[in-house]
């Protein structure tokens, strides 16, 4: 679903003058990264472009500001890398193209906490994390302790839980995804297949 300004009235510029115009469509289910990609954990890349600041687009807000997204997607594919997750105007970690991002280190999980969207998937980690009783912060995480993590997992409702096995150069988990990604992922795939947050549609009627 996609609601826009639309257009003002010929001649003028007077943006409440426009039109708001609302669209809905559907189109086939597209993976953040392909299931190939998350047997094996995806390989990240932190681009040197910065995520919107939040004065200028609220990113708790699901719009499709991706300019800069898209830029670190093309970054990202040029270092062979599988994705990428921008820094906000701080240098600190935000967001993905599509996705959150969690660090594990020492048995501590991170994930930040601003110029994100505050995604569902997200907060279905935050409650996995307190359902198994692990330690979960959520705060500041810099590019150096993203690239120093024990593990390293994205969030987002077209991929579920996706680990990653590599952050530009470092290699981690032995190239494959950590047992703490697993773990948490086949939960989620569980509870999801179990019902967990859903609800049931009968197409038949």
């Amino acid at each position: 679903m996609i609601c826009t300004r639309g257009h003002p009235l010929p001649g003028s510029r007077d943006p409440r003058l426009c039109e708001n115009r609302f669209y809905a469509f559907a189109i086939p289910f597209v993976w953040v990264l392909t299931p190939e990609i998350q047997a094996r954990g995806g390989h990240l890349h932190i681009p040197d472009i910065a995520r919107i600041s939040p004065r200028s687009v609220d990113p708790t807000v699901k719009n499709f500001h991706w300019a800069d997204l898209t830029r670190g997607l093309f970054q990202a594919f040029e270092r062979v890398a599988d994705t990428a997750v921008l820094v906000d105007m701080e240098g600190n970690i935000s967001e993905g193209p599509g996705f959150n991002i969690f660090c594990v280190r020492d048995g501590q999980i991170t994930t930040p906490d601003k110029t994100v969207l505050e995604g569902i998937t997200r907060q279905s980690v935050l409650e996995l994390c307190e359902e198994l009783g692990l330690v979960l912060r959520v705060g500041t995480l810099s590019p150096d302790q993203l690239s120093d993590a024990d593990e390293v997992f994205l969030s987002s409702t077209a991929v579920g839980i996706m680990p990653i096995s590599r952050v530009d150069d470092r290699v981690l988990s032995n190239g494959r995804p950590g047992p703490l990604s697993t773990q948490l992922r086949s939960l989620y795939w569980d509870k999801h297949e179990a019902g967990w947050h859903a609800t049931v549609i009968d197409y038949g009627t």
